[in-house]
């Protein structure tokens, strides 16, 4: 079988292709908002899957970009599930305030860290495991979502759907601090509160009337009371809209609340208590309605997705690494993969550092270094196989 040494010796001198496919890649904006970028870029990246050998299947959508399928049937044991996303942050014209560029040892550009570097990593990944001629698979797909930034309210079901089948899944959002991979995500959720009150001119407040903002402002104090920091529960009403005139007692109020838990347990206790606080009422006269709910259920590290991150620890050492496997409170879409019961591994795009500001960039030199690892992973994974059964 192939080793990560193997696949870097091929991958190291392909440096600066790599560099200029992400280029074009990162000047086809897509953002999340603009149905036509994310679809242009999806064809570009159908074509480079199509070049190695997968067949693409197109999931029509009409509110965000469409989501794309390759598949690729091969001759070996078990079936992977790789997941990246068409769609970023950064609308269309950012390109010209932020351009592309190469700087110290390091590329520069909108998405470029998230996550249009993790496709370079996979599809590189993928061409060095072809060169050497590795086929150890029975299926290999490539989930390519086209609403990620947006929660992937309308890829989810298509992800889980094909979760049903996988026996890995592979995330390619970026690298963490010290090249670090993803074992565990927290839930995420978005909860809407539609406060509803008695409108009446405040001069006339003695003769009923109930103040919408009056019984948010209960609410928000309530809520936000429930973020526990140490124990990795966060709770935040990060957007109200209410009101009509400034002399007018308020009888509507809409809250966006963000909320983060750690693990299933901690998402289940949070979720029940915001639940009861949409039940209460402190202004007679005022209700509530609540909406929404978890957007990302959490997903916890399991024997298996260890084995999977001890795969690549053991091929990082060949490059002095030491791969850690942390929890983090952002979400991806492998919360779906891992929270039914996939094993699943994230992080595995180039390595990085800052967010995704106008800083954003990734370490060139990590390029061929994290696809290495990767086509080591995944040669690796038929192995897991026999692992697993002996636990």
């Amino acid at each position: 079988m192939p080793d990560v040494e193997q696949f870097y010796d091929y991958l190291k001198p392909l440096q600066d292709e790599m560099i200029e496919e992400l280029g074009t890649y990162v000047k086809c904006e897509s953002g999340s908002r603009e149905k036509d970028g994310v679809d242009r870029v999806g064809h570009l990246l159908s074509a480079a899957f199509r070049e190695l050998g997968f067949d693409i299947e197109r999931i029509s959508e009409t509110e965000c970009g469409d989501h794309l399928v390759a598949k690729r049937m091969g001759q070996g044991r078990g079936r992977l599930l790789a997941l990246i996303h068409l769609d970023t942050t950064w609308p269309s014209g950012s390109i010209d305030e932020n351009p592309f560029r190469v700087e110290d040892g390091k590329v520069y550009g909108p998405a470029t860290r998230d996550m249009k570097g993790g496709w370079v990593v996979l599809l590189w990944a993928l061409r060095a495991l072809r060169a050497a001629g590795w086929d150890g698979l029975a299926e290999t797909t490539v989930f390519m979502t086209g609403d990620e930034e947006l929660g992937s309210p309308q890829g989810r079901p298509w992800i889980e759907k094909e979760a049903e089948h996988a026996d890995w899944a592979l995330v390619m959002e970026p690298a963490r601090d010290n090249a670090s991979m993803v074992t565990s995500r927290g839930m995420v959720g978005a909860v809407y509160f539609e406060v509803r009150g008695v409108a009446i001119h405040t001069t006339m407040r003695q003769n009923g009337g109930a103040s919408a903002i009056l019984e948010s402002a209960h609410k928000i104090l309530a809520l936000e009371a429930l973020t526990d920091v140490e124990r990795g529960i966060l709770v935040s009403v990060g957007l109200i809209e209410g009101g009509t005139a400034r002399q007018i007692m308020p009888d509507r109020v809409h809250m966006s609340i963000d909320v983060r838990a750690p693990g299933v347990n901690e998402a289940d206790e949070v979720m029940s208590k915001i639940t009861e606080i949409a039940g209460q009422t402190a202004v007679p006269g005022t209700s509530t309605i609540m909406t929404g709910g978890i957007t990302r259920p959490a997903f916890e590290a399991t024997e298996a997705s260890k084995r999977m991150l001890a795969l690549a620890q053991r091929n990082g050492l060949f490059f002095d690494q030491t791969i850690e496997g942390i929890y983090v409170r952002s979400g991806s879409d492998g919360n779906f993969t891992g929270a039914k019961g996939v094993p699943t591994l994230d992080g595995l795009g180039p390595e990085s550092s800052g967010d995704s500001g106008r800083g954003e960039h990734i370490v060139i030199e990590s390029l061929p270094r994290r696809a290495a690892i990767l086509a080591a992973v995944i040669a690796g994974l038929p192995g897991l196989l026999d692992e697993d059964k002996g636990k």
